[in-house]
């Protein structure tokens, strides 16, 4: 009798220990927030930043989210150019342009649940692109430069699929794959004009259009 107490209280104990443990994914109505990290790489004459950003969700219930992913992106393109004053002593020409991109993205997420520690998802999002974009020509041989400031404005879409890994209650780490779509068109702006004590400021010569379509991770 006493070792049938003694495995019917083993039983309950690894039954509440089970039980306490599958409590590792958020419960409703509960917020989680994360923060999210896509490598950058070289670009064609310049160095792209790696993509930074944070996501804040809202868990309605173990299978359905709604999210807000915030992202920052920020790109520099220098150029230098290599030439002889009038007393052929060389001398240097930079073009510098840096680009700076902020996305606020809404969306949905569908988990499924069938798994305890695994939380693989599927969803979409829309929202805003906003953008900086500063292009800055100057020399060694004296003071003088442009720089031209332009506004951006633009829209994304996305697709993705992804899967949230629990390593305790709390804490998970995630990876997700999208596909989608953006279009930023940057407006004309200023330009400042500097020749000696002289400064003009005109509108800008540029506007541009930029679209992209691809996976990201």
């Amino acid at each position: 009798m006493k070792k049938f107490f003694l495995v019917a209280a083993m039983a309950a104990f690894v039954l509440t220990s089970v039980n306490a443990q599958n409590k590792y994914k958020p419960e409703a109505m509960t917020i989680s927030t994360e923060l999210s990290y896509s490598p950058g790489g070289a670009t064609d004459g310049g160095f792209s930043l790696p993509e930074y950003g944070a996501k804040v969700r809202l868990h309605l219930n173990e299978n359905m989210a709604v999210r807000l992913n915030l992202g920052l992106n920020t790109s520099t393109n220098k150029t230098t150019t290599f030439y002889k004053d009038a007393n052929q002593k060389e001398q240097e020409r930079y073009s510098r342009t840096t680009q700076t991109t902020f996305s606020f993205m809404p969306g949905f997420e569908y988990h499924f649940a069938k798994y305890e520690r695994i939380s693989p998802y599927v969803g979409g999002e829309i929202g805003l692109l906003t953008s900086t974009t500063k292009t800055k020509s100057d020399n060694t041989e004296d003071d003088n430069y442009t720089e031209t400031k332009r506004p951006g404005l633009g829209f994304g879409v996305n697709v993705f699929t992804g899967v949230d890994v629990y390593l305790c209650k709390g804490l998970y780490l995630g990876f997700e794959l999208g596909l989608g779509y953006e279009s930023l068109n940057s407006q004309r702006g200023s330009t400042t004009t500097v020749s000696g004590n002289t400064t003009n400021e005109t509108k800008g010569t540029q506007s541009t259009l930029v679209s992209s379509f691809g996976f990201h991770a």
